[in-house]
């Protein structure tokens, strides 16, 4: 890969890492386009491109937020509650996404994506109702939810956070708390994607290698500087007051919706 290349995976991966430990996504939204620019200078099939990128970044995303979680794991913020009801619904969501996302052409589904996006980062700037967690909602109820979440993340390549952050804060969860079992809900995303699009991938033409639609070297760059800034980031979650943490994540929502209805 040249020089210029690795040069713009290292930074692209210090600010998606930094982004993930501090708001619980995997920064796929930097990441995604930032590839879709590279990889055809780096001489990848245009048709594969889109493809390759989301793959890529769902790859990368595993090494960022296994760092994330381990660092919100140590603030003690991980709760196993929720992680256990979210997790096996997003692992499935996210092999089909996969799967759809080698099948068809996501841009309709960005767009209502973005809808969404909107819709929930407005959500975030309504004061929410004190009380406690909502503990008693219907484990298959959330079951379906969060497969649902695990696929649209996988089809755009980012980890879940956007989603499943703003889904904690309506039952109530604490912010802190939602961002650290995000983070590991995004890790889920990205290793059920990732051997997804892997095992995927081995059907491709002129498949050099056993990595499918990942672009190995532009996810090990990309990984090695997310994983070292992520831990900062998480750091700064425990920091930065709640209402500017919600208003800062309510505005991020607003610039992925952005970028998914340009791009």
């Amino acid at each position: 890969m040249l020089l210029t290349g690795w040069l713009w995976c290292l930074a692209g991966g210090v600010l998606a890492g930094t982004l993930a430990g501090m708001l619980g996504i995997g920064g796929g939204l930097i990441i995604v386009p930032l590839l879709i620019y590279l990889l055809p200078i780096l001489g990848v099939d245009p048709q594969l491109v889109v493809q390759m990128a989301v793959a890529t970044s769902l790859a990368t995303i595993v090494m960022t937020t296994l760092s994330s979680a381990r660092s919100h794991l140590r603030h003690g913020q991980v709760s196993f509650f929720w992680v256990r009801r979210l997790i096996p619904g997003l692992m499935v969501g996210a092999v089909f996404g996969a799967w759809l996302a080698t099948q068809l052409k996501p841009q309709w589904l960005q767009r209502i994506f973005a809808i969404v996006l909107m819709a929930l980062s407005i959500r975030m700037l309504i004061p929410q109702r004190s009380g406690e967690p909502l503990t008693d909602v219907s484990k298959r109820l959330m079951g379906l939810i969060s497969a649902g979440m695990g696929t649209l993340s996988a089809l755009v390549g980012i980890g879940g956070g956007s989603l499943t952050v703003p889904l904690l804060q309506r039952l109530h969860v604490p912010i802190r708390q939602a961002i650290a079992v995000s983070s590991v809900g995004s890790l889920s995303i990205g290793l059920s994607a990732a051997i997804a699009f892997i095992v995927l991938g081995q059907q491709l033409e002129n498949n050099s290698g056993l990595f499918g639609y990942v672009h190995f070297e532009a996810w090990l760059a990309i990984s090695i500087s997310s994983v070292l800034f992520a831990p900062i980031g998480a750091s700064l979650a425990q920091k930065i007051p709640v209402k500017h943490l919600q208003r800062f994540f309510a505005a991020f929502l607003v610039i992925i919706a952005i970028k998914l209805v340009i791009g």
